[in-house]
Parts: C-alpha cells; sequence; structure tokens
C-alpha cells in the first residue's frame, strides 16, 4: 500500500494573488460610476462613542442605542419596525468572540449546519439558517454594501459590527434573503485620530497543540480631514485535535496527530477621501487565506449520531485538507446633496477553494456491492477545485422626509450581480481500476461551468400622515439569467465511460413587495406589523449518471426531469415592539411571526449512487418568536447583560418528493435557542481595573432527516450547550486576559460531512452493512492568555 498525497501538485494561492485581483477588479467596473459623483454607503465615524455589549454607551448609567443601517440609512435600533440583532465590535471584544461558531450560537432563531448546502466542500458548505427557513441559500451574507457566500467567515478583525436581520428581507436585498440575512460592517478610516491597537494570544486545545493569534491595526491620517487610510493584518493557528489511524504495510497500526488544524492569514486596507463639501470616495480591500490540514470531523455512531471519539479509523493514509482564499475589493462612493443623498457601491469578490477528500471505504463498499470487484487497501481519493468571481454594482438615491412631499420619505435604486462558478473534478488515476477492466483508469473527470446575471430595481417609500405613525410600501422587481457550458465527462462510474451535458438555461422574474405599519412609542421606541416575501432563485443541476436512476425511480423522479428546478417563496407575517426601559439604561425588543413556505428547495441524496441534487418539495408553515433585553439591569452596580431567546414550531405541511409524514416537524429546525452574555468591570486601584465576562449559549435537539436505500431517517442531533469565559485586568493602554472557550468541553455535531463520494458502510458480524456517517464537531476545551495594547 502506497501513501497518496497529491498536495504537492496542487497550485496554492496566497493573500496576495487575492489582494491584487480584487483591486484590479474593483477599480476597473468602478470606473464607470466616477462620473455619477456618487458614494460610500454606511459611513459612521461613530466621534467620541464607546459601545457596551452590542449598545452604544456613554459614560453614564443610561446605554444609549447602537446605529444600523437595516434599511440602508443609519437609524437608531429601536426606531427600526423589524427584528434586528446587532453586536458591535466592543462587545465582540468584551466576549472574545473571534469565529463564526462563538457569535452564531448567541443569536435567537439563527442556527447553522453543515452538509446541506449542496456542494462537496467542507469550506464552502455549511449553511446558516434564521427563523428555521432551512437549505442552501436561504440566508443571505453581506461585507458591506457586497452579497458573498453564506460560508465565508471574515474574521472578527477590523469589524465595527455584525448586524441580522431576520424575516424576509427581498426588498432591498433581493434573493436568497428569504430567512434573513447577516451583514458583517467593517470599520471606515477616520479622518481625525491617529490610533491602532494589537493583540498576542497564544493558547492550547485539549487533545490538540499549542493555539496563536496575533494582529494589529492601524489608522493613519495622510491629510487632515481629507483623506485618510486604516490597515489591519492577522494570523491565526487552532490546533489539530483529531487523530487519524490507519495500518501501514505490515497491518500495524499508524496514528497521525493533529488533524482539524487551521492556519489563517487575514487582512484589510481601507482609503477614504473627502473629495468635497458633498462628495466622499472610499477604496475597501478584505481578504482571507485559509489552510485546514485535516477536517474537524468525526465519525457519529448510530443510532446516537454523536461523537464519542476523536479518533477517526480509515483503511489506507490519505491526507484531507482544504486550501480557502478569498478576497473583496470595493469602491464606495456618496455625495450629500440638500435633502437626499446619492450612494454607489462597486466590488468585485473572487475565491477558489482547493480540496482533497478520501473516499477509500464508501468508493471499496461501491464497488463489492455493484460489481462484486474487491479494491481492499486500494486508496480512492477525490480532487475538488472551486472558483468564483462576481462583479457587483448598487446604486441608490435616498431622500430625507419632506424633500419631495410632507411626511414622505423613500429609498430607490439600482442593482446588478455577475457571477461565475467553476468547478473541476479532475479524475484521479488508480492503476488497479485498469487492472479490473474498469476504463478510464479513474473514477470520475467532471467538470461545470456556470454564471448568473441578477438585475433589479427597488424602492421602500415611508409616509407618516400624522406624527409618530409610519406606512412603509417596498418593491423589488428582479430579473434573473442563468446558463450551464456544455460539458463532458469521463471515468469509469459512467455508461461507456462517458457523459454528455447539454448546456442549461435558465431565466425568471419577479416582483418581492414589502408593507409595514408601525406606531412609534416611548422613547425612540415603536409596535410594528408588517408582511412581506422573500424567495431564492431556482436554478440547474449537473446531469446524473444511469446507475441513479432506480435511485430517482423511488422518488418518482427521472434523470431528464432533475435537470432543473424552479424558485421557492415565502410570505412573513410578523407583529413586534421595541422599547428602553429603566431610565434608558436597558433596551428590549419582541416579535412574533408566521412563514408560509411553498416549493421548498431541498438536497436530497441518493442513497446508492451517492450523488446530491436540487430539487423542490411542498410546502412548510413555520410559527415563533423572539425577545432580547441588554443593558444595565442595577444602575450603581457596573454590571452590563444581554440576553435573547428564539422559538420555532416548524412544519412541513406537504413533503412534496421527500419520502416523510406530511405535517410532521421540519427537519434541520431547533425548536429553541437562547444565550445569556454577562460583563462586568471594576477599578482595583486608579490605574487598574478588573474585569471578567461570561456567555451561555443553547440549541436544542433538531431532527436530521437521512435518505438511505429508498426510505427516510430522522437522526437527533444533541442539543448544543456551550460555556465560554474571561477575565483579566486593564491598566493604562494595556489589557492581560486569560480566557476560555467550550468550558464544559462538549462534543458536539455540528453537521454531516459534505459527501463528495459514496457513503462508507462498515461489514458487520451477521453479514449486514451499517452505516457510517461522518459530521463536523465541535473543539475541545481552548484555555489561553491575550495581550492587548491600544496606541
Amino acid at each position: 500500500m502506497v501513501a497518496r498525497n497529491p498536495r504537492g501538485g496542487v497550485r496554492r494561492h496566497g493573500m496576495a494573488r487575492w489582494g491584487l485581483k480584487a483591486c484590479h477588479g474593483s477599480i476597473i467596473c468602478s470606473a464607470f460610476m466616477l462620473p455619477l459623483g456618487v458614494a460610500t454607503a454606511q459611513e459612521q465615524d461613530n466621534k467620541g462613542a464607546r459601545q457596551v455589549d452590542g449598545r452604544d454607551a456613554t459614560t453614564s448609567s443610561e446605554v444609549a442605542e447602537i446605529l444600523v443601517t437595516a434599511r440602508q440609512r443609519s437609524e437608531a435600533l429601536t426606531e427600526v419596525p423589524a427584528a434586528i440583532t446587532s453586536y458591535s465590535s466592543d462587545f465582540l471584544e468584551k466576549q472574545n468572540i473571534t469565529s463564526f461558531v462563538d457569535y452564531a450560537t448567541k443569536i435567537p432563531n439563527l442556527s447553522f449546519q453543515f452538509g446541506q448546502g449542496g456542494t462537496f466542500l467542507w469550506s464552502g458548505d455549511r449553511e446558516t439558517s434564521i427563523r428555521g427557513v432551512v437549505g442552501s441559500g436561504t440566508t443571505a451574507f453581506y461585507i458591506d454594501d457586497t452579497p458573498v457566500p453564506s460560508s465565508v467567515s471574515p474574521h472578527i478583525l477590523n469589524l465595527d459590527r455584525i448586524e441580522v436581520l431576520k424575516g424576509p428581507q427581498g426588498t432591498l436585498f433581493g434573493a436568497s434573503s428569504m430567512g434573513g440575512n447577516l451583514r458583517y460592517i467593517t470599520k471606515k478610516p477616520s479622518l481625525t485620530n491617529n490610533e491602532g491597537s494589537m493583540s498576542l494570544e497564544a493558547g492550547a486545545t485539549k487533545d490538540g497543540g499549542f493555539d496563536y493569534d496575533a494582529n494589529i491595526q492601524q489608522n493613519f491620517v495622510l491629510v487632515p480631514d481629507q483623506l485618510s487610510l486604516n490597515a489591519a493584518i492577522g494570523y491565526k493557528q487552532d490546533s489539530g485535535f483529531i487523530t487519524r489511524r490507519f495500518p501501514d504495510a505490515t497491518g500495524e497500526l499508524v496514528s497521525k496527530d493533529g488533524e482539524g488544524r487551521n492556519r489563517s492569514l487575514s487582512g484589510s486596507l481601507g482609503l477614504r477621501a473627502q473629495l468635497s463639501d458633498s462628495l466622499e470616495a472610499s477604496f475597501s480591500f478584505m481578504g482571507q487565506s485559509t489552510r485546514l490540514h485535516g477536517f474537524p470531523g468525526a465519525y457519529l455512531p448510530l443510532p446516537g449520531y454523536r461523537p464519542l471519539s476523536y479518533t477517526l479509523d480509515r483503511d489506507t493514509d490519505v491526507q484531507e485538507y482544504a486550501d480557502d482564499d478569498w478576497g473583496l475589493g470595493a469602491l464606495v462612493l456618496r455625495y450629500e446633496g440638500t435633502g437626499f443623498n446619492v450612494v454607489s457601491s462597486t466590488s468585485y469578490f473572487e475565491r477558489e477553494i482547493t480540496q482533497l477528500d478520501d473516499n477509500t471505504e464508501g468508493t471499496n463498499f461501491f464497488f463489492q456491492t455493484v460489481f462484486e470487484t474487491d479494491f481492499s487497501n486500494v486508496p480512492f481519493f477525490v480532487v475538488i477545485n472551486s472558483q468564483e468571481s462576481a462583479v457587483t454594482h448598487e446604486t441608490r438615491l435616498s431622500f430625507d422626509q419632506g424633500t419631495l412631499i410632507p411626511g414622505l420619505s423613500g429609498i430607490v435604486g439600482v442593482f446588478h450581480k455577475d457571477t461565475r462558478n467553476r468547478t473541476a473534478n479532475p479524475g484521479v488515476e488508480v492503476p488497479e481500476l485498469a487492472d479490473a477492466g474498469f476504463l478510464p483508469p479513474y473514477l470520475a473527470d467532471v467538470l461545470v461551468t456556470q454564471s448568473e446575471k441578477n438585475t433589479a430595481i427597488f424602492g421602500e417609500l415611508y409616509y407618516e400622515p400624522v406624527p409618530r405613525l409610519t406606512f412603509t410600501l417596498g418593491l423589488r422587481q428582479y430579473w434573473i439569467k442563468q446558463h450551464q457550458d456544455p460539458s463532458i465527462d469521463t471515468g469509469a462510474l459512467f455508461e461507456d465511460g462517458i457523459s454528455v451535458n447539454p448546456a442549461l438555461d435558465n431565466k425568471e422574474s419577479g416582483l418581492i413587495p414589502k408593507a409595514v405599519v408601525s406606531y412609534e412609542v416611548g422613547d425612540r421606541g415603536n409596535i410594528y406589523a408588517s408582511v412581506s416575501k422573500g424567495f431564492r432563485v431556482g436554478g440547474t443541476n449537473a446531469s446524473l449518471p444511469s446507475f441513479c436512476d432506480d435511485d430517482l425511480a423511488d422518488l418518482g423522479l427521472t434523470r431528464s426531469g432533475t435537470g432543473r428546478y424552479k424558485s421557492d417563496t415565502l410570505w412573513s407575517y410578523e407583529v413586534g415592539a421595541k422599547s428602553r426601559l429603566a431610565d434608558g439604561r436597558l433596551t428590549a425588543s419582541a416579535a412574533a411571526f408566521r412563514m408560509d413556505w411553498s416549493d421548498i428547495q431541498q438536497v436530497g441524496t441518493l442513497p446508492i449512487c451517492g450523488i446530491t441534487f436540487t430539487t423542490n418539495a411542498g410546502k412548510a408553515r413555520i410559527n415563533g418568536g423572539e425577545f432580547e433585553i441588554s443593558g444595565r439591569p442595577l444602575a450603581n452596580v457596573p454590571l452590563t447583560l444581554q440576553l435573547g431567546v428564539g422559538y420555532l414550531d416548524a412544519t412541513l405541511v406537504d413533503p412534496g418528493f421527500l419520502p416523510q409524514p406530511a405535517n410532521s416537524r421540519l427537519g434541520l429546525v431547533p425548536k429553541w435557542t437562547a444565550s445569556i452574555s454577562g460583563y462586568y468591570e471594576t477599578p482595583l486601584s486608579d490605574d487598574v481595573n478588573f474585569f471578567m465576562a461570561a456567555d451561555y449559549s443553547y440549541t436544542s435537539s433538531t431532527k436530521v432527516p437521512s435518505v438511505a436505500d429508498g426510505t427516510a431517517v430522522f437522526f437527533t442531533r444533541q442539543p448544543l450547550n456551550l460555556v465560554n469565559g474571561n477575565f483579566g485586568v486593564k491598566f493604562g493602554r494595556s489589557q492581560l486576559m486569560i480566557y476560555g472557550k467550550n468550558l464544559l468541553d462538549k462534543r458536539l455535531n455540528y453537521g454531516d460531512q459534505p459527501i463528495s463520494g459514496f457513503e462508507r458502510r462498515d461489514l458487520q458480524p451477521d453479514g449486514s452493512f451499517k452505516r457510517v456517517l461522518r459530521g463536523v464537531v465541535s473543539r475541545p476545551r481552548q484555555i489561553g492568555i491575550q495581550y492587548q495594547l491600544t496606541f
């Protein structure tokens, strides 16, 4: 047996390449917009302000509102008649939130899972769901004004805040905002302050190794009040905690530790220019380069469906890995007129993922059961290369109340996005296949090239006929065109070794409405009722091989009928209230909603041929609610708290093609989500302050649907319980902190492994075969120390 690791033959890319490409694309695309004299969105200096636990805070006991841009303009959080969770950079720092899992587990009615995105990629297959709207493309992710893939997770580096908008956001944000969207808002360069910070961190993961993180940020005022530059860079390692075990040539077991090690380099650059009293321009770049050595996954023994061991027993020595590089460059212009402003944002995004999966056991099972051929101890692996690029432009005009007619304000705009995707699975030759008569001597060589053009005009009007009462009407008209290039697939898995795929085209258009009535109460609070529509666009599937026919027949489908799937739609009905309490020290919000979801797009896995495809699958109904409160409960105690609770009752009314009973629970939707965070700080002396922080998050168990052998099986994913904490001292401009993550050392299942090959099944003593599932798992307990310095 020969160990196989083709990593050296795969071209690797780093931050420099992504920075050059993103900047180049952004400048070229934006040059056409310069004559318009329009620019940056969402500029917020927040001069002199600081933020406490997700809320702007003054030095008094009163907690001021955080500003959000959910309606593409700067507003106080409690003024917006919609459900929004927002975490400031100060809250992220105090709670030591550094990763997607850290904050995603704290947001009411937000959940995530791996293996549900319809791709084969560990780096690209995580899907986030808001309010139970699960599946690929139901939650939109933005970095400032640019939509990005939902699996992109920028490090908490140079971020001003994270905003989570709940409920359909189709009017202003378009497709894929069915359940809501998550927005990363970056810090804008300051035109007045030269300031910076640095952080050094070292620690260890239980049963893992050395963890470290280092980053530095600096703002440079080049010309006071006219030109400034902001730069940040960071490097981070999370050590591997999975052990891979396999037999060597003599049959002796060999163990390799450190699987799941993740190293990443991230950086950002921002340039801001005040060109005149009315015109401002800014250029920004953000990028990240990640190297994953082995996957953070473990086997999930059935029927428990939970990780019992972080040791993987494999049949052969194949080193898995994933390289993920992305970059985003943007030019944003802003023109401020009398009673109106015009904003233009043009950006270029590019991403490349290269991944190697070990599929030895599942492939051997397939050949044994289908062809009665034994390839024991023969390594089978898949190399996947995925490339995506997108040019996005949006120009919008906002006008203030009274500019056109008394009581009326609003926003109108145009949007266009041109996306291109290329996914390649090159053939990996296996000499043993040729020896057994399988030609060509590799499983499959597949190339899929797709493009999409998304164009829309949109607007929202806000009319206040009498003081405090506001009516909102929003509309978005969209036109979407998709194209998939013709291709020829080859490999031993295809009939006669070849499969010809014709070009596929898909297009659609539609109108997305929204209506809200709201009434202002108290100090910037409001009560509201809304109805809105969300959607995600349909698409095309790659042609399925002939050996999938029996699987498709069990679902009542044919190969020709799976070439396309249509858009699904969702109607949401919501009532809510927001207010400031306890003399302004607390803010509270509550919402209740019902959503009717039709023609659901579901990612299905064909049990025998092991290939995934997307189809439409019936109707669902989701009822739920949320409650959040945050601030300082006691006027004279320097303690801030943040509490959030979410509830969902999600029912699959009509299962469509899924082999699931009608009116059963919608899979992958937790009934309860909750979190509580606290921060306490008190002086020890004139120059030294002591602080401590802790948080607990909970996600209830979920039903995970799985199709095998033509039958539907539901596994129960155990609840997620995470406890984190830190304490330390502040002195002068420095801070020293000791932290712990996953303090209870829970072994949690975050979702199934994305399947890039045949499912593994192990032979049992009675001659039957048992499914062996693999899932993405939580990192064991981490303990470390961090030093921060501001200057």
